[in-house]
C-alpha cells in the first residue's frame, strides 16, 4: 500500500464504528469540568477557593462548608449563548456564524449548619447539592471548498491491510457504519469486478488535489451535573476542612450533517453530490471525591488548597449513520441511500485529578480573591474492555490512550475576582485565563464577568454575566493522509475548520438562610 501506514488503516477499519464517540477530544471534554452553580461564583470569575460560605465554593474547595454561619438553601438558573464563527481552511472561503441559546438550570442546594457548640470546632455543616459543571449546547456551520473528499476516508476504510495498492476487503467484510454504506450507495465501487480480488476506487479519486465544495451543520446538546454530598467544619476560626463525594451525571447528543456537491453541472463527473449523517447519544454517570482546607492566619487573609481525585465515568453510547449518494450513470442521475444498524457501546473513562490553590484578602467593604487550577488532561485514560472481551477494543484502547498522551499537556487556569460591599448591596467583577491543553498550542482563553447582589437579613438575590472567548480547530472527518497512487503527494488530506468562539451566560441565584446567626464578617 503506497505510503499509507498499515497500523493507521487497521485503526480506521477495525474501529471505525467506535470513532463516533471514543476520541481524545471527548476525553478532554469530560476532563475540564468546573462548577457554575451560583451567580456569586460566576460574578467573580470563579475565584472562590479561599472564600467559602457560598454554594459555588463547595464545588471548588469543600472546606468552604466550614465557613457557613447559617443553614442555607438556594436555586440558580439563567440563559446562555454559544456562538461559533467557523471558516474552512482553503482559498476564498467565507466565515459563518452559528449560535445556540439555551436556558440553564445551574444548581440547587441545601446546607445544614449546627448551632454553636462549646468546643474548638465552632460549627459543622452538611450539604446536598446538584450543580452544573459542563454545557454542551452549541451549533457549528461551515461552507467552502478544500481539497479532498470524505470518500477518501471511505476508501481508506475499505483497504486490506495485508495487501498493497488499492486492493480491498471483501464487500461483506466492510464496516456497517461508513465503508459499507459507501459501497451500498456507489460512493465506493470496484470497476473491474474480479471475483478473486476487489480493487476499490471512488468517483472523486480522479480529482485528487482539486478543491471540492463541502459544508457541515453540527449540533451538540446536553450538559453535566455533579450531585454532591459534603461535610465541613471550622476549627478555632483558623482552619476549615471539608470533603465532598461527587456523582457526575448527564448526557451528550450530537447530530452531524455533512455534504459534498458540484458547484456547476458535470464539474466532477460522474459525481453529483453526497450527504453523510451521524447521530450519537451518550449517557454519563460516575464518581469522584474532593478534599479541601482553608487556613486563616489572620481574620483578613485566607489561603485555600483543594484536591479532586481522579474520577471514573461510565459512558453508554448509542449511534447510527446514514449516507445518500447521487451520481450520473451515463444515462440519468442515480440516487441511493443506505442506513447503518443501531450501534451501542459501553465503556469507562478515568478523568484526571485536579488541584486548586487559592488566596483571598477580606475587609470591611469587600474582598479580593485568586485561584490557580492545575489539571493534566494527558492522564485521562479510556477503558473500552470493561464490558467487552473483543481484542479489537483492547488494541484501540491502547492506541487511543497513547493519542491522549501525545496530544495534551497540563493546563493551568488563573482566576481573579473581587466584591465590593456597600450596605446590603454587592458589586462584583472577575477575570480568568484558561490555558489550552493542546501540546502544540501555547495560548490562553480569556474570560471576564460582572455581577451584583443584595443581602437581606435572611434572603439574598444575585445576578451575574460571564463571557469566555476561545479559538480552536477541528476536522469534519479524519483520514490517514494516504498517497493512493504512490506519486509522493497526499491524495486523502484531512480538512481543517478554524473557529473563533465565545460563550456567555447570565445567572440568577435566589437563596435564604435559616438557623443560628453568628456573624463574623460582612459576607454573611
Amino acid at each position: 500500500m503506497a505510503k499509507f501506514k498499515i497500523g493507521t488503516l487497521l485503526l480506521l477499519f477495525i474501529w471505525s464504528e467506535l470513532l463516533f464517540a471514543q476520541t481524545a477530544s471527548e476525553a478532554l471534554q469530560y476532563s475540564l469540568t468546573r462548577s457554575v452553580a451560583t451567580a456569586r461564583l460566576n460574578g467573580i470569575g470563579g475565584a472562590m477557593g479561599a472564600l467559602g460560605g457560598d454554594f459555588g465554593a463547595i464545588g471548588i474547595n469543600p472546606a468552604g462548608l466550614g465557613l457557613f454561619r447559617k443553614s442555607d438553601f438556594y436555586i440558580s438558573m439563567g440563559p446562555a449563548y454559544f456562538q461559533n464563527n467557523s471558516i474552512l481552511k482553503g482559498t476564498g472561503n467565507d466565515r459563518y456564524d452559528e449560535g445556540k441559546t439555551t436556558f440553564n438550570f445551574n444548581g440547587l442546594g441545601l446546607v445544614i449548619t449546627n448551632e454553636p457548640i462549646g468546643s474548638n470546632w465552632k460549627n459543622l455543616s452538611f450539604s446536598l447539592q446538584i450543580a452544573k459543571v459542563a454545557d454542551f449546547n452549541q451549533n457549528t456551520y461551515f461552507k467552502g471548498k478544500s481539497p479532498g473528499s470524505i470518500t477518501d476516508r471511505f476508501l481508506e476504510l475499505s483497504l486490506d491491510p495485508t495487501q498493497s495498492g488499492l486492493i480491498g476487503l471483501d464487500p461483506n467484510d466492510l464496516d456497517d457504519f461508513e465503508a459499507g454504506l459507501a459501497y451500498e450507495t456507489g460512493a465506493l465501487f470496484d470497476p473491474v469486478g474480479n471475483p478473486n480480488q476487489t480493487v476499490y476506487t471512488t468517483d472523486l479519486l480522479a480529482y485528487a488535489g482539486t478543491a471540492i465544495p463541502k459544508e457541515q451543520l453540527l449540533k451538540t446538546r446536553g450538559s453535566m451535573y455533579d450531585f454532591s454530598i459534603g461535610f465541613g467544619g471550622n476549627y478555632k476560626e483558623k482552619l476549615a476542612l471539608g470533603a465532598v463525594i461527587n456523582i457526575p451525571t448527564g448526557n451528550f447528543k450530537r447530530n452531524n450533517t455533512y455534504k459534498e456537491y458540484e458547484s456547476t453541472r458535470d464539474e466532477f463527473l460522474p459525481f453529483i453530490d453526497l450527504e453523510f449523517k451521524d447521530k450519537l447519544e451518550t449517557e454519563i454517570s460516575g464518581v469522584n471525591a474532593r478534599l479541601g482546607l482553608i487556613y486563616k492566619p489572620i481574620q483578613a487573609l485566607r489561603f485555600g488548597v483543594a484536591w479532586q481525585s481522579p474520577g471514573v465515568l461510565s459512558l453508554k453510547d448509542k449511534f447510527n449513520t446514514e449516507l445518500s449518494y447521487t451520481y450520473y450513470n451515463g444515462r440519468r442521475d442515480t440516487s441511493l441511500t443506505a442506513y447503518s444498524p443501531d450501534g451501542e457501546f459501553n465503556y469507562r473513562l478515568r478523568t484526571p485529578m485536579q488541584w486548586v490553590l487559592s488566596i483571598a484578602a477580606i475587609g470591611t467593604y469587600g474582598f479580593l480573591s485568586a485561584d490557580i487550577d492545575f489539571v493534566d488532561p494527558s492522564t485521562a485514560k479510556y477503558n473500552l474492555t470493561s464490558d467487552s472481551d473483543n481484542p479489537s477494543d483492547y488494541e484501540y484502547e491502547k492506541q487511543l490512550n497513547s493519542d491522549i498522551k501525545k496530544q495534551y499537556k497540563p493546563s493551568i487556569q488563573y482566576r481573579f475576582g473581587g466584591e465590593l460591599a456597600l450596605s446590603k448591596y454587592r458589586f462584583r467583577a472577575g477575570y480568568e485565563l484558561i490555558q489550552q491543553a493542546y501540546k502544540n498550542v501555547d495560548e490562553y482563553n480569556p474570560g471576564y464577568s460582572l455581577g451584583v447582589g443584595y443581602r437581606g437579613n435572611r434572603s439574598y438575590l444575585d445576578f451575574s454575566f460571564r463571557r469566555t472567548n476561545f479559538n480552536q480547530s477541528y476536522a469534519p472527518y479524519s483520514t490517514g493522509n494516504s498517497d493512493f497512487d504512490g506519486n509522493g503527494t497526499i491524495d486523502a488530506p484531512t480538512p481543517l475548520v478554524n473557529q473563533e468562539s465565545f460563550y456567555q451566560a447570565f445567572t440568577i441565584t435566589f437563596g435564604f438562610k435559616f438557623g443560628a446567626i453568628r456573624s463574623y464578617s460582612y459576607e454573611d
